[in-house]
Parts: structure tokens; sequence; C-alpha cells
């Protein structure tokens, strides 16, 4: 709605173009840049596979591990090839700096407390970290954590919704994540023949109440923002962003059947 007014600490989900990013937020007051040292707190499997696979994508990026259990950090330290694991408490002012978190730009905690995780990225960044990133299972903590400081949080629950939703959707559904525990979902699906979707401009669409197309992708890789006489063609991924409520019916638009004939 072009009349929206946003305020302050509102939550907006942005689709753009990769390119433009940093501009987008930069528009919401995010000068966002790319980590070249990091610290992650937590050698469990997350943390491992992190690093893991920072270490075959990423060789540019320094890394260092906190791992509070000595066994563990060995074998993790055993598994890793350029990361630097330390055994200690992420909790430990004296670990921290050790691993030069003052001159690190990111911080992952990541262990299996949500306590520690939280803590430990408000003391990272009271050190000199610049951004912190904290895993948090209890979704009732999560409101709060904005307020004291920690930048981003990952809860696992959304992301494991995602993850199977993506799997349980009906028709030709890419990709599907979970937001706002679990009031909407953003969807990325492909226009099948059938659907009442294909054809027609945007203007013409009959779409339910909470739901919005926000892009579409066609031609394989030409990323187009929706205007009103924008015609969607079979084949074209397109982005939905849908209240929980709606879903099924996005299904419908991308079912693989006759029931649109």
């Amino acid at each position: 709605r072009q009349d929206m007014i946003l305020k302050e600490d509102d939550t907006v989900y942005i689709v753009c173009d990769t390119q433009h990013t940093r501009k987008a937020l930069a528009l919401f007051g995010h000068e966002e840049y790319e980590a070249r040292r990091i610290v992650i707190l937590g050698g469990g499997n997350i943390g491992a596979y992190i690093a893991k696979t920072m270490e075959a994508e990423d060789q540019t990026t320094r890394v260092k591990l906190i791992e509070v259990d000595r066994e563990r950090a060995e074998q993790v330290a055993r598994s890793l090839d350029a990361t630097t694991v330390i055994n200690g408490s992420g909790l430990d002012r004296d670990i921290l700096m050790e691993s030069g978190i003052d001159q690190v730009e990111t911080i992952l905690a990541v262990t299996n407390d949500d306590k520690v995780n939280i803590l430990a990225s408000l003391l990272a960044k009271r050190l000199g970290c610049k951004r912190s990133i904290a895993l948090v299972n209890n979704y009732s903590y999560i409101p709060m954590l904005g307020n004291l400081g920690v930048d981003i949080i990952v809860n696992p629950r959304e992301t494991t919704v995602s993850s199977i939703l993506q799997h349980v959707r009906r028709g030709k559904i890419r990709t599907v994540h979970s937001i706002h525990d679990g009031a909407a979902e953003i969807i990325e699906a492909e226009a099948v023949a059938t659907s009442p979707l294909v054809g027609k401009p945007i203007s013409d669409l009959k779409l339910p109440k909470g739901v919005l197309i926000g892009a579409i992708i066609c031609n394989g890789n030409q990323f187009v923002i929706p205007e009103d006489d924008t015609v969607i063609h079979e084949g074209d991924r397109v982005i939905i962003l849908s209240s929980s409520d709606a879903v099924k019916k996005v299904e419908k638009f991308f079912s693989v059947s006759l029931e649109f004939f």
C-alpha cells in the first residue's frame, strides 16, 4: 500500500536484486559489510559445520572457534584445517580477548544454551566486536534482544519449519521460508501452464487477501519487480508473501493438475 507509513522498530521484508542489497539495507539505516574476521562460539554440530563450510568456500576469511569442552575442542580442531580452535568459555573476557574479539567483525554464538549465546553476544559487542549473531531456541526471548544489542537472531524453529514446508507443500514449490513465528510465509514457486496466474497482467489477477507478489524471475535469471502490466508466463519463478491462512490458496496456483481447466 502506497499510503502505509513505516515506524521505528517495524520489521520489514524486502525483495530486491542481490546487486542492490547494500543500497536497500542502507535505506533502513543498516550499513552492512562483509565480515573477514569471525569468531564462532560453540563447537557443536552447528559451529563445526559453519567453520568447515567457510574453510571450503572462502579462504580469505579468518575464523576462530571457541569451545568450552576440551575433548570436543580437540576433536573439532582435528577436523578443521585453517580454523583456530580455542578451548574456553565464551563468557570469559580473557578468552574473548585471546580470540581478538575487539578486531572481529562478527561473532556467531551457536552453543546449545540460549543464555550463553545471548550474554556472549552482548559481551563481545561491549569488547569491540562490530556485529553479533545469536542462535536462540526460546522464542519468548527474541522480542527483547534487538533492544539489548544483539544484531541478528537465528531461530531454529523457523528455519526447521521452513525446510520441512519446502518438502510438504503441494505443486511446484521451490523454496519456503516461514516468518514471524509462522504468521506468514515467503514462497518461491514455478508457474505452471494450468495456473490462473499465467498469461494475465498483475492488475487483472484476483489474488486472495493476504497474498502479495514481490518479484518474478523469468528467462532463467532475469529479476523483475512486477508492475500492474507485468505478465507471468509458464516457467517463471514467482516470489510470493502470503499470510498463513492464505497459503493453501497459493498452493493451488502452482499445483500440477487439471483443476484449472
